[in-house]
């Protein structure tokens, strides 16, 4: 019996060894992602300050000047991280979003190429000329503009899906909203 508890014991200690281990491996991951900046962490991006940017007057359709919540989605069709964003929005509500998308050659190849995510094409904007993302200063991709009740409220590159996804709903935005300092809006 003796026995039996001293290997439950060594059992024990090598199970709490290799957890401190695979947790110290973890916080060593950490530290090459963020020196070799390979961290996905958005940048905002400065809205130009001259003209309108209500959506009819960037491009958009008049319609999403009075929509309350509207996040407007800068995707490349040769961008890998636009698609895993792009895949991303199958498994969310995409009513507050619609999708502008750079660099295709025609409509056609546009919407084909945004087809697998399952947006309906008609809150799509294929961007042939550059002039929607010209307007908002847009010259990364995937980068996202919110917008409120008509009126730009900020813009920043999205390198992921897990940084978009809290600016799809109203309400988890208005949680994860937070001043610094000159009056930008931190998420």
């Amino acid at each position: 019996m003796t026995f039996l508890w001293m290997l439950v014991a060594a059992i024990s200690m090598l199970t709490v060894i290799a957890v401190l281990a695979l947790a110290d491996q973890y916080r060593t991951l950490e530290q090459v992602r963020a020196k070799l900046k390979l961290e996905d962490n958005p940048t905002p991006i400065p809205l130009p300050q001259e003209g309108s940017l209500a959506p009819s007057d960037v491009g958009l359709p008049a319609e999403l000047d009075v929509q309350e919540h509207l996040v407007v989605l800068f995707l490349s069709t040769s961008c890998t991280t636009c698609r895993s964003v792009a895949d991303g929005l199958r498994s969310v509500s995409t009513t507050s979003v619609w999708v502008v998308v750079e660099h295709a050659h025609s409509v056609e190849e546009g919407l084909a190429w945004l087809a697998p995510s399952e947006i309906s094409a008609d809150r799509v904007v294929v961007d042939l000329d550059g002039r929607v993302a010209g307007s908002l200063g847009i010259s990364v991709t995937p980068s996202v503009v919110l917008y409120r009740s008509g009126e730009a409220l900020l813009a920043r590159t999205v390198p992921s899906f897990r940084q978009l996804a809290p600016l799809l709903s109203a309400r988890r935005l208005l949680r994860s909203l937070k001043s610094t300092r000159g009056g930008m809006v931190r998420l």
